[in-house]
């Protein structure tokens, strides 16, 4: 087979719509595609054009825009298939298709593609299911993404659950409305009210219950896969796991589920399992999930073997000076750690140069709060007892009022507001000492007790296996403030009480993110050095024998 049609046949069994046609759908098709370039800036189609091919990106960017929504842009990278509308049987293409880039495209006959497709009833319901996940996307807003993450796949768990969620609220109508009607006759300014608050407290609470399911979501990213649960005004907890840690990914179903057409999709990572809950087309999430994986493992393989393409090229050309190898982390994990003290800071610039942040960034490390919320349960009573001690001095001074001796009143007052005083003053000094500090090589945890002890806990970024956040209850819910776990080996870390713990989660993910790219270049450093090493060695060997060659006298 020629090396452009291996290449294709790579593309196809990566695509989770193509990868599951059968072989000879597969070489009719790599026979029959076509490779060109497109160069940036050229448009590949335009919407209303006809729609008479399909094409798969093998290299390169392209942007997908609807000229009736302009503000619906889409990027497609390598990989993905574009003119999907062919698919469907249309006659023209929906939207314009740019490169950002200069590309390499295959062409692929829009009759062709579309029967091959057909062939297979599963790589049909693929494109179904694929169909409804961007729908789904492009009404979803999911501000946590990252700049360069585009979501793969998106679901809801299936609808049953959401019908059996609407059956409690609806039949508490009809027994409302059953005793409305029977009390209409004898006690009408009974049934009245009670029929219309039964209606406005139904019509709240199935839309309340409707929320809820609408609000959970599995998602799949081009780095992570992402399980998002919300209860309205009670709850929001994210689950996750970087989509390159997946070690396996399953079905588990039950006699209900398979008659009803919903199962969980349980997968299993590094840092533990990751459940797809009662979704439908589980077999096809399942098939999805194993397609993204491999190939986030493909794009991370390519990039290190461009990478130490370069190194190598690099190095034995001679162009450029080797980069020094940093020191690796220590594999252990450093929970308790002597980390260097915080910088002093004068009174005055500790007492208001940060009053009550939650959050602040001072040398590329960021600092985190508890919510001022829980300074504000801490202060509450000291700040009643300020209030009445001073309430007394005053009522003493002012009124002559004196339950007690004169002298003893005051005593009692002035200790009052002064103990009071020193109270608040240590609450907010403790408040303001427990920290969490996210740094770009580690995430620490700072307990502080004014005048007493100091403990510090730390954890390397490279060594986090999951990070999820929670809100718990009406008040954390409106105050926008949860806790953010972080599990470490056996152990967690845990930002207690923190301000908007979602956007915590994310600058924890970020960081991850840039410790690994960090880990990733050290690792592809000391190979290269180790082979440039070893090539040295080589040369030298091979230059020994030569010249020990070209010394030794000829043969008699």
């Amino acid at each position: 087979m020629p090396a452009e049609n291996t290449a294709l046949k790579e593309l196809f069994c990566a695509h989770p719509l193509l990868s599951l046609l059968d072989e000879e759908w597969m070489r009719t098709l790599t026979a029959r595609a076509e490779l060109f370039t497109l160069e940036e800036g050229k448009v590949l189609y335009s919407a209303e054009t006809n729609a008479d091919a399909g094409f798969l990106l093998a290299a390169g960017k392209i942007e997908l825009a609807n000229p009736e929504q302009p503000a619906e842009i889409r990027t497609i990278t390598s990989g993905e298939l574009l003119g999907e509308e062919c698919l469907d049987g249309l006659e023209a293409f929906t939207h314009t298709a740019r490169a950002l880039t200069d590309c390499a495209i295959w062409h692929i006959p829009a009759d062709l593609l579309r029967e091959a497709v057909l062939s297979s009833p599963k790589a049909l319901r693929t494109r179904a299911v694929l169909v409804q996940s961007r729908q789904l996307a492009e009404r979803t807003r999911m501000r946590w993404l990252e700049k360069d993450e585009q979501v793969h796949f998106i679901t809801r768990k299936h609808p049953f659950f959401l019908l059996m969620s609407l059956l409690l609220p609806l039949l508490g109508f009809t027994v409302l409305v059953a005793a409305a009607v029977i009390l209409g006759t004898d006690r009408p300014e009974i049934s009245v009210p009670v029929l219309v608050g039964g209606f406005v407290l139904g019509v709240l609470w199935l839309a309340w219950n409707h929320h809820n399911w609408a609000n959970d979501y599995y998602i799949i990213t081009n780095h992570r896969l992402v399980w998002v649960e919300k209860v309205s005004g009670f709850y929001e907890s994210r689950q996750e796991a970087p989509l390159g840690m997946v070690v396996s990914v399953g079905v588990q179903s039950t006699q209900p589920g398979r008659i009803l057409g919903y199962a969980d999709v349980v997968v299993r990572t590094i840092i533990g399992n990751i459940r797809f809950n009662r979704v439908a087309d589980a077999d096809v999430i399942e098939h999805l999930v194993d397609v993204f994986w491999r190939l986030r493992q493909s794009e991370e393989a390519v990039f290190e073997e461009e990478k130490m393409r370069a190194t190598l090229r690099q190095k034995l050309t001679g162009n450029g000076a080797t980069q020094p190898v940093q020191p690796r982390e220590p594999d252990s994990l450093p929970l308790e750690t002597d980390l260097p003290p915080l910088r002093e800071k004068s009174f005055s610039a500790w007492l208001f140069g940060d009053f009550l942040k939650a959050r602040y960034e001072i040398g590329g490390v960021t600092t985190y709060r508890k919510h001022w919320f829980v300074l504000l349960g801490k202060e509450l009573l000291p700040l009643l007892i300020l209030v009445g001690g001073l309430i007394l001095l005053i009522a003493v001074f002012t009124w002559n009022f004196t339950v007690l001796p004169y002298n003893l009143s005051i005593f009692l007052g002035a200790l009052l507001t002064l103990s009071a005083f020193f109270w608040l003053a240590y609450n907010y000094a403790d408040w303001r000492n427990d920290i969490y500090s996210l740094t770009p090589d580690q995430v620490i945890d700072v307990d502080r007790k004014p005048l007493g002890r100091e403990s510090r806990r730390a954890a390397p970024l490279e060594k986090i296996l999951a990070v999820e956040y929670e809100r718990r209850g009406i008040i954390p819910m409106l105050l926008n403030f949860g806790t953010v776990y972080i599990r470490v080996s056996t152990e967690v870390l845990t930002f207690d009480n923190v301000y908007q713990p979602s956007k915590v989660q994310e600058d924890i993910f970020r960081r991850m993110q840039a410790a690994a790219a960090a880990a990733r270049e050290r690792d592809i450093d000391e190979e290269r050095e180790r082979v440039a090493r070893w090539f040295s060695v080589y040369h030298n060997q091979t230059q020994t024998q030569d010249a020990t060659k070209r010394l030794s006298p000829p043969p008699l």
